[in-house]
């Protein structure tokens, strides 16, 4: 096996700063061709970094640490005291995932990285077994009780399957056409999906419990759409059974397939819900797109800054993935606080209803600051905004941290003038 640790210092230059540790290793040792890589973006903090664990053949290291940065923005905005963080592995034989989650925790743990710098989730390609096995390789090394610690996620906390992501996208759309005082109803609209997988799917089952009419949905064999909506049974059974958009097609009799994913995102819709593989909305597409909300389930969803003012302009309102798609990590911060207080055996229904009031808590107060802002008419687009609200909590937190650290600095001084005889 051979491998690259990078550590870098802060250089404060925003939004261009270097990544602050790197390791990259192949894993050939354990026979399989790929290589993981984990970047961490921020290591100020007394927790450990946060960032799922993506599987993907065109994985490449720039990609890794976009995600990473945008994870410390999006956990400064949660109110959620980890640093930001995006671990990968690069490898095009999917039937090996456990095997490389396991080998990738097991050099992990040798390297005395976790659980205590980076706790692991699920993202691309990773799921609650996978995390399991995430968690073993660690064991193999560390013990179970430090191992635990190491991932969230896991099948015996709270595992992402639930919709933890999907459920703060929905709650996001909603928030926002109360907090803007949108003429729509959610029972009433049209929406287009990008995605079935665990945040795409479960926005699905959610949308539809609340009434929503889904006109189309994708992935990578293609997209399907009617403009009368998509029958729920067979939405349902596609998602529930994991069948591609293109084997589903000839049960949707009154929709028709585009073999092309993209296609869905430029048809009629009300609310358009990006949970796709990113960078989706870009110069080609984004003066063609109907929908007159975004919800960014994915991560990164836009191809360039300048695109994001394209939409503004067209007067879309689009939700930054920064704050719609943190549910996933605030329900890993709840799982982290339960193994934390010894918590995590309660029933799972308990867990799930402390991460769903722990995400409209959230949501709700970035929902509520996002609005305003537009209200306001900054001229800026909601990406922006969302980053101007971080910078802004950051240097809230450090200004406490200072007077803190002042205010701790003047008592020690006291009491070790008080107490210098018994130290002489």
């Amino acid at each position: 096996m051979t491998g690259l640790f990078r550590e870098y210092e802060p250089d404060g230059s925003g939004d261009n700063h270097m990544p602050e540790i790197v390791i990259k290793f192949n894993l050939d040792k354990y026979r399989i061709d790929g290589e993981a890589i984990l970047v961490i973006d921020t290591v100020e903090r007394s927790v450990p970094a946060k960032g799922g664990i993506r599987i993907r053949e065109n994985l490449t290291e720039d990609e890794i640490a976009a995600l990473a940065a945008e994870m410390s923005k999006k956990c400064i905005l949660a109110d959620i005291p980890f640093g930001g963080a995006k671990g990968g592995i690069r490898m095009s034989n999917l039937t090996q995932i456990d095997q490389a989650m396991y080998a990738f925790g097991r050099e992990l743990a040798k390297l005395d990285f976790i659980p205590y710098r980076w706790c692991a989730a699920p993202d691309v390609n990773t799921d609650s077994k996978a995390v399991d096995a995430f968690i073993a390789g660690c064991a193999s090394v560390k013990g179970w009780r430090k191992s635990r610690l190491a991932a969230t996620g896991k099948s015996t906390g709270i595992p992402h399957e639930l919709g933890s992501t999907a459920y703060g996208v929905v709650l996001s759309i909603e928030e926002l056409i109360a907090g803007l005082d949108l003429k729509m109803d959610l029972s009433q609209c049209k929406v287009i999906v990008e995605g079935t997988g665990e945040v795409g799917g479960n926005a699905v089952k959610i949308l539809l419990d609340k009434g929503s009419s889904i006109l189309g949905v994708s992935d990578i064999t293609g997209a399907l759409y009617s403009p009368a909506g998509l029958e729920s049974r067979g939405l349902l059974d596609m998602i529930n059974c994991k069948i591609s958009a293109h084997d589903m097609s000839h049960e949707f009799t009154d929709a028709g397939f585009n073999s092309d994913p993209a296609s869905l995102l430029m048809r009629d819709a009300d609310i358009l819900i990006l949970a796709g593989p990113g960078r989706s909305i870009h110069a080609n597409n984004c003066t063609d797109i109907k929908a007159k909300i975004i919800a960014e389930g994915a991560n990164i969803a836009y191809s360039a800054p300048e695109v994001r003012d394209t939409i503004m302009r067209r007067e879309i309102y689009s939700i930054p993935g920064i704050i719609a798609n943190s549910g996933g990590v605030i329900s890993s911060y709840e799982e982290w606080m339960l193994e934390n207080e010894n918590l995590i055996h309660l029933p799972l229904d308990e867990k799930w209803h402390r991460v769903q009031r722990s995400i409209e808590r959230r949501v709700k107060r970035n929902l509520e600051e996002l609005c305003r802002h537009i209200k306001y008419g900054t001229g800026k687009n909601t990406y922006d905004i969302a980053l101007e609200m971080a910078d802004n909590r950051m240097e809230l937190y450090r200004d406490e941290n200072r007077k803190l650290r002042s205010l701790t600095k003047r008592i020690n001084k006291e009491l070790e003038e008080k107490f210098s005889v018994f130290t002489m």
